[in-house]
């Protein structure tokens, strides 16, 4: 009985101090964030039991299916990193030119968008690594070709839902002094104003709830994914936004997988001269949240987004696949969709009508 007894006491002490542990790391380590109070969202709906909804059923990845995609993880025989000369500076436009819009694809998500002197900057994770800690978690392929402090004051920082690789803790505080706004999806709010992010500066957005500033109107829209930062999940939303600055039109997509409501975001916002369209990460396994090169296409058919600019690959080693495969894909689906494709190195400043060259990577393959 006295084994049972210590065992049975150990057993007690170990759970006691795995909650001990669990709260300090949940509530006293910043970039984790805050969860919002799920009163504030009980009248929407798409807020069922203290949780956000997709506008389509959205099976996710069971637990029980872990394990196999794991094997396969660490089995795959792809090529999972570039060439170690994979760097890149900021290149501006020929001339200093300040004339249109200007994109510059930072890597991931991430892209600065001027018009002018007005800038808006898309879910930058501009630091080594997509995590709430600096010694683990998916490193950056190269570092940002413009550092957090080397950027301009922006006029608006886009934030499609809270996943580390969109939503940085590390790159939101080395550039909130000089941000006017942050734009957010419903929930996201609570965490910002957790990190010290003044509250006039943070604008939380539901579906299709528009924003018009000083030369730019921002209107939120619908997207299929999921949201968490530690243990919560699904307790913020998630968003794509419509972008309106000089004189045209952007759809930042965010991050998403495919649904039916594309070709409603064209109708109700757009037709778009630009998409910033996510194309990487993608897997059997997790196929409703994330959109593969032909899923891509589609929905920029349907969305009516013009050229496409492609995001959310080259910069992270956070799928199955090589690192090159969602651009080697993406150019045969859009030569044969007929769909102009707008492929800038990262740190390239281009304009919509700018000619790229989409096979640039190719230098950076370690395998010709």
């Amino acid at each position: 009985m006295k084994k049972l007894g210590k065992v049975v006491l150990g057993i007690l002490i170990f759970v006691a101090l795995l909650l001990v542990v669990t709260f300090m790391v949940r509530y006293l380590h910043k970039p984790f964030g805050r969860p919002p109070q799920a009163e504030t969202f009980q009248h929407l709906p798409y807020y069922q039991d203290g949780k956000f909804l997709n506008p389509v059923e959205t099976p996710m990845l069971k637990i029980t299916e872990s394990w196999p995609v794991m094997k396969r993880y660490m089995a795959r025989d792809v090529e999972k990193a570039p060439a170690s000369n994979y760097r890149f500076t900021e290149q501006p436009l020929a001339g200093n030119s300040t004339a249109g819009i200007q994109l510059n694809w930072l890597g991931h998500a991430g892209v600065l968008i001027r018009a002018g002197n007005t800038y808006l900057l898309t879910d930058p994770v501009l630091i080594e690594r997509a995590s709430p800690f600096p010694f683990v978690g998916p490193a950056r392929f190269f570092p940002s070709p413009i550092a957090p402090e080397a950027l301009p004051e922006l006029e608006g920082v886009i934030i499609s839902h809270d996943h580390y690789d969109h939503l940085g803790y590390e790159t939101l505080m080395a550039i909130q002094h000089k941000v006017k706004h942050f734009f957010v999806p419903l929930g996201v709010g609570e965490t910002l104003r957790y990190w010290g992010i003044p509250d006039n500066k943070i604008v939380e957005m539901d579906w299709w709830q528009a924003y018009e500033g000083n030369g730019f109107k921002i209107t939120a829209a619908p997207a299929r994914h999921f949201s968490g930062r530690f243990l919560s999940q699904n307790n913020t939303f998630w968003a794509s936004y419509a972008i309106e600055l000089g004189g045209q039109k952007i759809y930042f997509a965010g991050d998403s997988g495919y649904f039916n409501g594309y070709r409603e975001i064209g109708q109700r916002l757009g037709p778009f001269d630009l998409s910033l369209m996510p194309i990487g990460a993608y897997d059997l396994a997790w196929a409703n949240i994330h959109l593969n090169p032909q899923e891509a296409v589609q929905a920029q058919q349907e969305v009516q987004g013009g050229i496409l600019l492609p995001t959310h690959w080259g910069t992270f080693d956070l799928a199955l696949h090589s690192w090159y495969e969602p651009m080697e894909l993406l150019i045969k689906e859009t030569k044969q969709a007929g769909i102009t494709l707008l492929a800038p190195k990262p740190g390239e400043w281009v304009t919509p009508a700018a000619e790229t060259n989409a096979e640039w990577w190719q230098q950076y393959r370690n395998s010709q």
